[in-house]
């Protein structure tokens, strides 16, 4: 049988924000775009090479908690933003929000919070 992966819905766990303390905050992803941009470099013989590069720009939202995102999404306490690169193998998980969920994980702010 092959072993299904656990959807990830949200991030959950303690963060810090303008000094308050939130002992079970709710990190949501809310929007992922993915960008494939090619840029050109031209060599002082005038030869141009091309170089490939993708990147997932998102921003998520923090509420108190899971409760607090249920009752109404649109009521955040703050919204993050950034950009990663994200992996194309063949052999990654290719869900885009997925690798954003992972991604957040890398960052320090919230390397504690866990998958729910």
């Amino acid at each position: 049988k092959k072993k299904k992966n656990k959807k990830i819905m949200a991030l959950s766990g303690e963060l810090s924000y303008k000094g308050l303390t939130i002992s079970n905050s709710y990190l949501k992803v809310m929007q992922v775009h993915h960008r494939a941009v090619d840029t050109s470099n031209e060599a002082e013989d005038g030869t141009t090479t091309w170089t490939k590069a993708n990147h997932a720009d998102y921003s998520a939202r923090v509420y108190k908690d899971a409760d607090a995102y249920a009752a109404n999404p649109d009521q955040a306490i703050y919204t993050i933003s950034g950009t990663f690169t994200p992996s194309v193998a063949n052999s990654a998980n290719l869900n885009i929000v997925r690798q954003t969920y992972e991604h957040l994980k890398t960052v320090s702010e919230y390397s504690s919070l866990t998958d729910v």
